[in-house]
């Protein structure tokens, strides 16, 4: 007769008093009994009301600074507050794993270009007249500053990731974005192709009017390839 093997019973633990105010809050930030303004109650009556010291209560309150859902405000109106949610809690932990695992330039390109096509393609078959309106307003790239010319650029693909109708796919475009900005800022506005650029911005615009998915997502890859490769130029003189 086989003997059973008995299950290995492990001890009950309790989390720690900092994790349960850390999931705790995070719970009621995102259930909506605190609202994007509203301020928490004090470390102190926390504190008190929960039954757990002060330093647990701090450290569970700074775990949910260094998320990005409160921010602390210093002064006699002070407190902690509910912060307004954006793509910064995504591009922050984007931004963190890129360094850490040492992502390359390509790899960052090839993932926008995958999200990027999902994004055109929907916002072909979603956009809105709103939409279209925003996008016509800023095709015209013949700005005086290099700021201004980044500016509209990422402004359009913004527009068209809200036109996709998907916010999560919006808060995605933004934070890959907002990491590729790093690339744009070494490329000067003399060195960037303004009419290439106003010319596939412009095909992109027309195939979503059109509601033609799939020459939005040739254009959307015509216009992401043209910048690989304008950059990889750019960086290669500058190591001559």
């Amino acid at each position: 007769m086989n003997k059973k093997i008995k299950p290995d019973f492990k001890p009950y633990k309790k989390s720690s008093a900092h994790n349960y105010v850390f999931e705790m809050m995070k719970d009621y930030i995102i259930s909506g009994v605190y609202n994007v303004g509203d301020q928490l109650p004090t470390e102190i009556e926390l504190s008190q009301t929960l039954g757990i010291s002060r330093a647990a209560t701090r450290e569970g309150l700074r775990e949910l600074e260094g998320i990005g859902l409160i921010t602390t405000v210093q002064g006699y109106k002070g407190g902690r507050f509910v912060k307004k949610i954006n793509s910064d809690i995504i591009v922050n932990g984007l931004d963190l794993l890129l360094q850490t695992q040492r992502a390359s330039f390509d790899e960052l390109m090839e993932a926008r270009k995958a999200i990027e096509c999902i994004t055109v393609k929907m916002a072909a078959l979603n956009r809105s007249a709103e939409n279209l309106e925003a996008m016509s307003k800023i095709l015209d790239l013949r700005v005086d500053s290099k700021e201004e010319f980044d500016k509209r650029t990422f402004e359009l693909h913004e527009i068209i990731a809200l036109a996709s109708q998907n916010m999560v796919l919006y808060y995605i475009v933004q934070a890959i974005r907002k990491l590729i900005f790093q690339t744009y800022s070494k490329i000067t506005l003399e060195e960037s192709d303004i009419d290439l650029v106003m010319k596939t911005h412009y095909a992109i615009y027309k195939a979503i009017k059109n509601r033609d998915p799939e020459e939005a997502e040739k254009a959307i890859i015509f216009d992401i390839e043209a910048y690989r490769k304008l950059y990889l130029e750019v960086s290669k003189r500058r190591k001559l």
